[in-house]
C-alpha cells in the first residue's frame, strides 16, 4: 500500500481539526452542501478524485458518495482487504456495485489482464455506474440483480439520495430521510453459479453488498464456493427486516463450507468470533484450505 492510501486512512480516522487541515476537499464547504441538500430534499452530481488518481461522479448527499468525495475512498476495512488481495490478472465480482467505487478500485488493481464483473440492477444507478466505468476496458457491467436462482424480482428504488439502500426488502432509511416516493422496479435476476458457468470465470474475490439479499446470493453460489473457493466480503447487519435471515446464518453457512471469518477492528484484521446479533458492517471470509 503506498503513502496515498495511508495518508487518506489516517485523515479519515483523525480529529475534526486534522480533517479540516488535511482533508481531500474543503470539508466545511462539503458539510454545508450536504446539510443544505438534505434540507431541500435535493441531490447533486459532482466529479471527485479517488485515492489512486481516477475520477468518478458521485451524488451529494448520498452516504457513500460523501465519504468518497471527502477522503477519496469509502469503507476502510473493505478497501484495505481489496488492496491486499487483488493482483494483476485476477477476477473480481462486485455484487451491489452501486456507483462503482469498488469496481474502479478493483479495475485499477487487476489491470488489463484481469477482469471485473459488476452487478447493479436499478436503471438510474446503473446509468451512473456505466458513466463511471466507460473508460475501463476490463469491466463487464450487468444490469441485473443476483440471488439464489435466476429469474426476475422487484426491487425498491429509493432515489439518488438513498441508492445505497435499494433492496428487495423494505429499507431502514436514515432518521434524517424526508418522506420519499419509493419506486418498485422489476429487474432480471441471475445466480452466481449460472453467471460464472455461462462466462467461464474463475473468480478470485467476490464482494457482496445487497441490502438483505446477501444470504440468498451465497445460496446461489454453492458450486462456485466448492470449486473455486474465492475470497469473500459480505455485508452483515440485523435490522429486523421481515424475510431477511439473521446474519449469524451467513457466518454459520460459510464456516461449514470451510471458510474462516475475519473482521476489521481498530485498524486491524482479527479473527471473527460468531455472535447472536450483528451491527451493520462487513465480514471477510477466507478458505481454510
Amino acid at each position: 500500500m503506498d503513502n496515498r492510501f495511508r495518508a487518506s486512512f489516517s485523515i479519515q480516522r483523525g480529529t475534526r481539526l486534522a480533517k479540516l487541515k488535511h482533508g481531500h476537499i474543503n470539508l466545511a464547504g462539503s458539510k454545508l452542501m450536504e446539510l443544505t441538500l438534505r434540507a431541500l430534499g435535493l441531490s447533486l452530481k459532482r466529479k471527485v478524485r479517488l485515492m489512486w488518481g481516477d475520477e468518478m461522479t458521485v451524488v451529494y448527499p448520498e452516504i457513500a458518495s460523501m465519504g468518497i468525495a471527502r477522503y477519496g475512498f469509502f469503507e476502510e476495512g473493505l478497501t484495505r482487504t481489496i488492496l491486499s488481495s487483488l493482483a494483476p490478472g485476477m477476477t473480481f465480482l462486485d455484487i451491489g456495485a452501486q456507483l462503482g467505487y469498488f469496481t474502479l478500485l478493483a479495475s485499477w488493481l487487476v489491470g488489463e489482464a484481469g477482469q471485473v464483473h459488476s452487478f447493479e440492477p436499478i436503471p438510474r444507478t446503473f446509468n451512473l455506474l456505466k458513466t463511471n466505468t466507460e473508460k475501463n476496458g476490463n469491466v463487464q457491467l450487468n444490469q441485473t440483480a443476483v440471488s439464489s436462482q435466476s429469474g426476475t424480482a422487484f426491487i425498491n428504488d429509493y432515489g439518488p439520495r438513498f441508492s445505497a439502500f435499494n433492496s428487495m426488502y423494505p429499507a431502514r432509511l436514515p432518521r434524517h430521510a424526508k418522506p420519499i416516493k419509493t419506486v418498485s422496479v422489476e429487474v432480471p435476476v441471475i445466480s452466481l453459479d449460472d453467471y460464472i458457468i455461462d462466462n467461464n470465470l474463475t473468480p478470485n474475490f467476490v464482494k457482496i453488498d445487497a441490502e438483505g439479499s446477501d444470504f440468498k446470493i451465497i445460496q446461489g453460489m454453492e458450486e462456485t464456493l466448492n470449486k473455486h473457493k474465492p475470497l469473500l466480503s459480505v455485508e452483515v447487519g440485523d435490522l429486523g427486516v421481515a424475510g431477511v435471515p439473521p446474519s449469524k446464518e451467513i457466518v454459520s453457512h460459510l464456516t461449514n463450507k470451510g471458510y474462516r471469518a475475519y473482521e476489521y477492528l481498530d485498524s486491524n484484521f482479527v479473527k471473527h468470533e460468531p455472535r447472536e446479533e450483528y451491527d451493520h458492517g462487513d465480514l471477510f471470509f477466507r478458505p481454510s484450505t
